[in-house]
């Protein structure tokens, strides 16, 4: 009997090692200009039958000063992100780094996140990401109001 398990185990395989990834890379702009400083998250959408291949393959990249990302699978570190479809998550990293200051009214000061809920809270953003790789996964975010909060006005605090 544990011959057989085993057997099971080695043919068919287990975690993200059997899901198909592909490079992935691409731009983000707020308001026509580079978005540095953010998070960019691929979460693949899954079914009953591969929940949990893809459960934890998301993948994520950081911007750099010219708004360009690359993916790495979170779990493993691999390059790209996993074939298919994907929701799409951005958030910018300087307002997920400052931790929430409260006035007396329960407000929190720090204003509200910069980039709007349709790119990551209740995302819109989705993304097909073809077997061969694609390096022009951009996104053109817009916020008429988007200003990055001050980091210096929250100075750092030990959680």
């Amino acid at each position: 009997m544990i011959l057989i398990i085993l057997a099971v185990v080695v043919f068919t395989g287990c975690g993200s090692d059997d899901v198909p990834l592909a490079s992935v890379a691409g731009t983000v702009t707020m308001n026509g200009k580079p978005l540095s400083g953010a998070t960019v998250l691929y979460r693949p959408r899954t079914t009953d039958k591969d929940s949990d291949l893809k459960g934890a393959a998301e993948s994520y990249g950081k911007t750099d000063e010219n708004g360009h990302y690359e993916l790495s699978v979170v779990m493993t570190g691999d390059t790209g992100a996993v074939v298919g479809p994907n929701d799409v998550i951005i958030t910018l990293d300087v307002f997920e780094e400052i931790l929430p200051s409260f006035d007396e009214s329960g407000k929190d000061q720090r204003g509200p996140n910069p980039i709007p809920s349709q790119y990551n809270s209740d995302t819109t953003l989705e993304f097909d990401v073809p077997p061969a790789g694609v390096e022009d996964a951009d996104f053109e975010l817009l916020n008429p109001d988007f200003k990055v909060p001050d980091k210096s006005a929250h100075p750092a605090r030990d959680v």
